[in-house]
């Protein structure tokens, strides 16, 4: 008789692979980032001759470091378009007896755009950033369709030497089904908070986002949907590399009060073309380390690589 693997069977084998793709992409990310803090300088040399040269070198680098920061800065004042995928696998523990856990989709390919408009358009005293976002997600099957769409604008009504801050409104677009995301239209608001420290080499800051919608078709009961509070923190290495914990947003759930934190790593470079344009581009992985009381599904690791072009000035 023919013996049919079973479902435990199959996430063990799930599950190994998972953690040898964890550990391969986690030594891939070491490699890189040993690369890149052993990557020579360039700033031997003796006497006034050397000297002036290391200068020059080290104004280069802080200039590189700033322009670098910039293409991860979500309120940086260019056009802007980025694509990346993901892949995700879930943890399947027990959230009540005899519950599992339920777990989410398989992949999703993510495309975003910047569009900053400066002061004085649609008549605003302040610069705006308009951000869209959409998404095509892969569910468990093969079957794929359209995920939540984002649209944001952020008007920046203060800014300093090394810093700014920015609030509007935000719009979350309905799934194709709720299978891809939530499948009705949320609105709400969204802030940031950005701050650039040791000449431009770290960025650090907080961007926010609350929606509220119907979770029930029959009901005209609008309820939160959970806060997205996502820290911010860019580090720039030598040679155009830099590493940050990535687009790791956490989730508060109002109603259930839970918790749902992710810890993330990233490391990518950028290049500059003739045109003045800069690609970014980074592999990610990211896993949550507080998930017990959550109810929903919950990530046990997520792998992204993205590319992005910031267009230049020329």
């Amino acid at each position: 008789m023919k013996q049919v693997p079973s479902k435990i069977q199959h996430n063990e084998e799930a599950s190994m692979l998972a953690r040898t793709l964890r550990l391969a992409i986690l030594a891939l990310l070491m490699s890189f980032a040993a690369v890149a803090f052993a990557a020579p300088d360039g700033s031997e040399g003796t006497g006034t001759s050397a000297g002036a040269d290391q200068s020059d070198g080290i104004d280069e680098e802080l200039a590189e470091s700033t322009e670098e920061v910039n293409t991860n800065d979500p309120t940086a004042a260019a056009i802007s378009v980025s694509a990346g995928w993901e892949f995700y696998s879930w943890h399947e523990d027990e959230i009540a007896p005899g519950q599992t856990r339920p777990t989410g989709n398989d992949n999703s390919f993510n495309t975003r755009f910047v569009i900053p408009m400066a002061k004085g358009k649609w008549g605003s005293p302040w610069p705006i950033i308009n951000r869209f976002s959409f998404s095509n997600v892969e569910a468990p099957g093969g079957t794929s369709g359209s995920g939540n769409a984002e649209f944001i604008t952020l008007f920046i009504p203060r800014t300093w030497a090394t810093g700014k801050i920015g609030i509007g409104p935000a719009i979350n677009l309905p799934a194709d089904e709720k299978q891809f995301g939530a499948d009705v239209w949320r609105y709400g608001f969204s802030g940031v908070f950005l701050e650039n420290s040791f000449d431009g080499r770290l960025m650090w800051g907080l961007l926010l986002r609350q929606v509220w919608g119907k979770t029930d078709p029959n009901s005209n009961k609008n309820l939160a949907s959970p806060l997205a509070l996502q820290p911010i923190a860019v580090l720039q290495l030598k040679n155009r590399w830099y590493i940050s914990n990535g687009e790791s947003p956490i989730a508060y759930n109002w109603q259930n009060k839970e918790w749902l934190v992710p810890l993330g790593l990233r490391l990518g470079r950028t290049f500059k073309d003739k045109r003045g344009g800069i690609w970014n581009a980074y592999a990610e992985y990211r896993t949550n380390v507080v998930y017990k009381d959550w109810q929903g599904a919950a990530a046990s690791d997520i792998i992204r690589i993205n590319a992005s072009y910031t267009f230049g000035n020329n």
